[in-house]
């Protein structure tokens, strides 16, 4: 459970509305992103994405929803770029592999990542290499480059990529500061609750409480998919 203002919203609620914000969000970045192209001289090489950041932001708030901000990035930007379908498929499959690094974050677990910055800055690292790998892969089965020239795209799409990896690793050593920001929201909304119950303990002079009732454990545990 979770209060705005006196009023008490379900789980449900609340993950449904964080998502939407953030679908919002990704959206908005890629037109600025693609806006800020505008800016940059013909001649240059480079591109950036705000979508590595955020997808991994909801993948570490609410696990594998997160790809569908990964397909929504792909899309809008292929269709801003008015890119043929084989880059549309490619986009799509090669952003939505993000989806991988959850087989990095299941052993380690989330809250250890959360807590350390290597591994936060190792998490964007293994999705991006991952990113990179699946589009050059997705350019020879769709037929737009045989073998070799894609292992040569897959060297340009690291290097115009390069950018956008260092706005992810800065974006996630940022936001893993915020308290609840970069973590697991079942968690942090349990130990929100849990530090709500012993000020009500403190506040009632040792009134025996329980931590947590049935009813909110059964919400916070139902359809658990933290992964």
């Amino acid at each position: 459970m979770r209060k705005n203002g006196s009023r008490e919203i379900s789980l449900s609620q609340y993950r449904t509305t964080d998502l939407f914000l953030f679908a919002v969000v990704v959206g908005l970045a890629e037109l600025l992103a693609f806006g800020a192209t505008i800016w940059f001289p013909d001649e240059a090489v480079f591109s950036f994405s705000f979508m590595l950041p955020l997808v991994l932001l909801v993948m570490m708030r609410w696990g594998w929803p997160s790809v569908f901000y990964a397909v929504e990035s792909a899309i809008i930007y292929c269709a801003l770029h008015s890119l043929s379908w084989q880059y549309y498929l490619t986009y799509i499959l090669g952003n939505a592999s993000i989806v991988i690094v959850l087989v990095y974050l299941m052993p380690i677990g989330k809250e250890r990542v959360a807590k350390s910055a290597i591994l936060s800055v190792l998490l964007v690292i293994i999705a991006w290499i991952v990113e990179v790998l699946v589009r050059s892969i997705m350019l020879v089965i769709t037929g737009v480059n045989s073998f070799v020239p894609s292992l040569v795209l897959m060297c340009g799409f690291a290097d115009c990529g390069l950018l956008s990896l260092v706005m992810g690793v800065i974006a996630i050593l940022v936001v893993r500061r915020f308290d609840g920001l970069f973590e697991d929201q079942k968690a942090y909304l349990l130990r929100l609750y849990k530090v709500k119950q012993e000020k009500r303990r403190v506040d009632t002079f040792g009134e025996d409480l329980d931590e947590l009732d049935e009813e909110n454990l059964s919400k916070l545990d139902r359809d658990n998919d933290l992964y």
